[in-house]
Formats: structure tokens, sequence, C-alpha cells
């Protein structure tokens, strides 16, 4: 009887848990999971710069893309917090990202302050809510020049409304375009400006490939400033190996098309090809001439 009890008592106790973890996860599953928004700022060779978007949620403790998020993107704000420059909208692709390049309708808006604040807000829908982000931008830029002796001097400047004033204590690359990355000038990763704004550099990587007249990039840029965002200049300098393009392409090689095969490898191809067939082509040739033996040879019983 006392067992009897005991697992009536298991069972029910068992039922609670169960329903409890039931209303748990459904409770879980309906709270919404944020979207977190990165929005960051980029400037090349000191034009008109542009934005891109990074959107994303937690998942099972880990964060994951999302892809297809429309987010509408503002230039400074007003009184009231809302953007008095639109834009555009975005969707993120299936990595979470998406970007787009500042109008020129807002050229007049962005030459008119030397401080900008953009705004990122995106769509409500149905997995999650309406949520924004900013970030506030001073306008600067990056100017690069070369000295004596293959050194390079990169320049930054912030605009204080007027005119274009150095900034010391900004950390800048200095570098060589190429076709995956920017490759350091020399063994040194980065430089800090003084006070007139200026970093110094010299290059190391002589005999560096370059173009067919011997061009090569020089690169100064600055990445995830908190206060200046992300800036690029290029500038094409003298300094690279004249690329010749080899004249053994077109001869024949291991490494050539079909068609330029060698001629020993494509006599051996061709050979083991024909003897291949051609050892089947005799074996069903025999086959055909031992059936007709059989067939000739069965009459002849049959006659008799």
């Amino acid at each position: 009887m006392k067992r009897q009890i005991i697992n009536n008592c298991t069972k029910v106790l068992c039922i609670l848990v169960l329903t409890f973890a039931a209303f748990n996860c459904s409770a879980q599953d309906s709270v919404k999971s944020p979207l977190v928004i990165t929005l960051s700022y980029f400037s090349v060779n000191n034009t008109l710069p542009y934005l891109t978007v990074d959107a994303k949620t937690k998942k099972s403790g880990r964060f994951q893309p999302v892809m297809g998020a429309g987010i509408k993107l503002y230039l400074d704000k007003d009184s009231t917090g809302k953007g008095i420059g639109f834009i555009g909208k975005v969707i993120t692709n299936v990595k979470g990202k998406a970007g787009t390049d500042i109008p020129y309708s807002l050229a007049q808006i962005w030459k008119s302050s030397s401080n900008h604040t953009f705004i990122a807000i995106t769509d409500k829908t149905k997995q999650f809510d309406e949520t924004s982000t900013e970030i506030n931008i001073a306008k600067a830029k990056i100017t690069i020049d070369t000295a004596e002796d293959k050194n390079i001097i990169a320049t930054f400047s912030q605009f204080n409304g007027a005119n274009w004033v150095p900034v010391k204590g900004v950390e800048i690359k200095i570098g060589i375009k190429r076709l995956a990355s920017d490759l350091p000038i020399s063994d040194e990763q980065s430089y800090t400006t003084d006070s007139l704004g200026q970093v110094k550099g010299e290059f190391k990587r002589n005999g560096l490939p370059g173009d067919e007249a011997g061009n090569i990039i020089l690169v100064a840029k600055v990445e995830d400033n908190d206060q200046f965002g992300n800036l690029r200049i290029e500038k094409s300098i003298l300094w690279g190996v004249k690329f010749v393009a080899s004249k053994d392409f077109f001869r024949r090689a291991l490494w050539a098309s079909r068609f330029r095969s060698p001629i020993w490898l494509v006599f051996a191809a061709y050979g083991i090809i024909i003897t291949v067939w051609g050892t089947l082509i005799y074996l069903i040739i025999l086959l055909v001439k031992v059936r007709k033996l059989g067939r000739q040879e069965i009459k002849k019983n049959s006659s008799e």
C-alpha cells in the first residue's frame, strides 16, 4: 500500500515538473530576442563618407547575424531626437550586414558642421521590437606624402568649423595596398601622431611587385576610432618593381591548358585511351565470333 502511494506521488511530481518546464519554455519563446545594431562610419580619400550596419541577436548563448532586417539611417537630429537628414533604408544580407553611401543631397548638411550624429532605426517586426543606435563623429581627414629616403608622412587633421587643425595622439597605420589586405611598410604596425598631427614611417618593402609601370599604392588609415570612425587615404607611388607578363604562358607545359600540354603527355594519354578501347572492342568481336560458332555447331548437330 505504501509503495503504491509513493509511486502515485512520484507520478504527480513528474507531471508537475514537466508542466512547469513546458510553461517556462513557452514563456521564453514568447519573449522577443533583442536586436543588437552596430553602426560604423567610413571615409575613403576624404570624400563623402559611407555607413555600414551590423545586425545580430543572441540565441542559445551566442550572437548570430540577422538577415533581412530593415534599418533606416539618418544624419543628425533635431531637438526632438529625430533624424533631420534621411540617408536611406538598407536591408541586411545573410551575414547581417548592410551599407550605403551618404547621398549628395545631404552634402550641404555634411559641410555645415564639424560634428555629426548618425542614427540607425530598425523596423518593428514579429521577431524584434523597434530599436535604435547612434554614433557621434567628428569631421577629420588624413593626408599622405613622401619624403627623402623613401619616408612616408601622414598628417591627421580635424575640422573645427573654420579650419583644419592637427590632432595629437591618433593611431595611424601606414601600409601598401595588396589584393587581400594592406601590408605594413615596415615592422612597425602603427604610429601615433605628434603635436603637428603627423607620423613618419620608413618604407622597407623594397622589391615589392607593382603594376606594369612599377606603381604601388600607399595607404594611411585610422581604424575604429571612437571619435573619428574609420578613415583611409591612398596614394600611388613609383616604388615597386615593374610587372612583366610571363612569355612562357603559351608554351607547352604540365601546368598549361590541355591544348598546350607536352607532346609526350598527349601521346601517352591518347595511347592509353586507344589501348583500353581497342582491347574492349577486340573482346566484343571475339564474343560475337564465339556466339556465331555456337549457333553453327547447334545447327550442325541438329541436322545430323
